[in-house]
């Protein structure tokens, strides 16, 4: 397995299993929302930039965020070839709530299957409640963690044997990849874009690859935690309170922050800055 990290993708390849065993990861960046009945219609507007290394030295890339902004992560397969991804945050399966282990279990459903299922928009804590992706507090009275949250994936490929056979059996009609899944399963595969839920494997386990699996870590820092590690604020403009007037949504005054080009706390002018490459 090899795993590359460009600007705003980290991307999987398993040649052992082909050419089409490829899985790109991104992270587009959108509004924030307490109510989980807002998070669905939530859209992205870009995609938040990955640099690379991480301040704790544990992760494959970081991300500065703002206070005003949240994130999903996204995935996708080129060629539809099939992925079982783990995702854990903070040490806490996203999907089950219990402790991350890397490894599947098939009775309980605690990873989601891409291409059918894309996007996890909001992961589960401990706890049992549902929070969508954010950079930790700069609010907090102990001060920021420096650490970050960690996002970490582990992501198995189909063998490739099955892979074969799968598009083998694939209609020339253009019907769907996933071909020999029932259409009632296809029908309660939706993606997880806001409450993850059980809805049961779709592949059986001898399906995966029982040796190939890849695994990366992504740390999500706040703006002075990044300005810590950089010496500079993040140089993509925040979302404003003018921004979440457009989409009929709460501003909360601890989403405000000031910037370098324009913007002040708590206030409604975009800054003037554009995305650059986040690299140190």
């Amino acid at each position: 397995m090899t795993l590359t990290t460009e600007r705003s993708t980290l991307t999987f390849a398993f040649p052992e299993s082909g050419p089409d065993a490829r899985l790109h990861v991104a992270f587009p960046r959108t509004l924030r929302a307490t109510d989980l009945a807002n998070r669905a219609g939530l859209t992205a507007d870009t995609t938040l930039r990955l640099a690379q290394g991480s301040p704790t030295g544990d992760a494959d890339a970081v991300i500065p965020m703002w206070q005003s902004e949240a994130t999903w992560i996204d995935f996708s397969s080129p060629h539809q070839h099939p992925f079982l991804v783990m995702i854990g945050v903070d040490g806490v399966n996203a999907i089950s709530g219990e402790k991350f282990t890397g490894t599947p279990d098939f009775e309980s459903d605690d990873y989601i299957e891409v291409p059918t299922q894309q996007t996890l928009a909001s992961y589960r804590t401990g706890a049992g409640d549902h929070r969508q992706f954010v950079a930790p507090s700069t609010h907090s009275r102990q001060g920021p963690d420096p650490r970050g949250t960690l996002v970490q994936l582990t992501v198995i490929p189909m063998r490739a044997d099955a892979w074969a056979r799968r598009r083998r059996h694939t209609s020339t009609a253009g019907t769907c990849i996933l071909c020999d899944i029932s259409r009632a399963e296809r029908a309660r595969a939706q993606p997880r874009t806001a409450v993850p839920r059980m809805i049961g494997p779709l592949e059986s386990a001898d399906t995966w690859h029982p040796t190939l699996i890849g695994s990366a870590a992504v740390r999500i820092v706040n703006s002075l935690t990044w300005e810590s590690l950089t010496g500079r604020t993040p140089r993509h403009s925040p979302l404003t309170c003018a921004d979440y007037i457009d989409h009929r949504l709460p501003w909360y005054s601890t989403y405000g922050e000031s910037t370098r080009g324009g913007t002040t706390r708590g206030g409604t002018t975009r800054s003037s800055s554009s995305p650059v490459d986040l690299t140190p």
